[in-house]
């Protein structure tokens, strides 16, 4: 298990890569070549609705800490890529998630379901997926983040994984 710091927290939410609309967002998922891995229900429903299916969802049934009801909702719950249910309080990063988030990549497909939080799932998918990927998650108030996975990406994550107090 790591656990985000306070003293880290106005560094975790610097974006990883560019800030979209979702008409940016919806645009430059068209065109992938490698895996597309959401982190986010916002972000995970409005590719889905607009066509664009991902190869992992990873979400909570949660936006901005309040729970989501109607399409939204049943959206998500009928895109089906083998759930599995994990537990994950805010603020951390248990290893119940990082074994999920791994398999599912390695799978090249899945749906994570987290009881808790999922915001930095998108730090334990970006130090694991493979070179081509896109990441997309969301950035409250903001849009969401688009990044394309790379060796720079990965070594960031890992080094703000590592940052995490054990």
């Amino acid at each position: 298990m790591r656990r985000l710091p306070e003293s880290l927290r106005l560094e975790f939410r610097r974006p990883f890569g560019k800030v979209m609309n979702n008409n940016e967002l919806v645009r430059c998922a068209k065109g992938r070549k490698g895996l597309l891995i959401t982190v986010g229900d916002e972000c995970s429903y409005s590719l889905i609705k607009n066509g664009i299916t991902p190869d992992i969802v990873i979400y909570d049934l949660r936006v901005k800490r309040k729970d989501i009801i109607g399409e939204m909702r049943d959206t998500l719950g009928k895109f089906n890529n083998g759930e599995v249910i994990v537990h994950n309080p805010a603020g951390v990063i248990m290893d119940e998630l990082l074994a999920s988030v791994k398999d599912a990549l390695q799978k090249g497909k899945g749906k994570v379901l987290v009881k808790g939080e999922e915001d930095l799932a998108a730090l334990v998918v970006m130090m694991y997926a493979p070179n081509g990927s896109l990441v997309v998650y969301g950035q409250p108030d903001e849009g969401a983040v688009l990044v394309e996975e790379n060796e720079e990406v990965r070594n960031r994550a890992v080094r703000s994984f590592e940052s995490m107090e054990e």
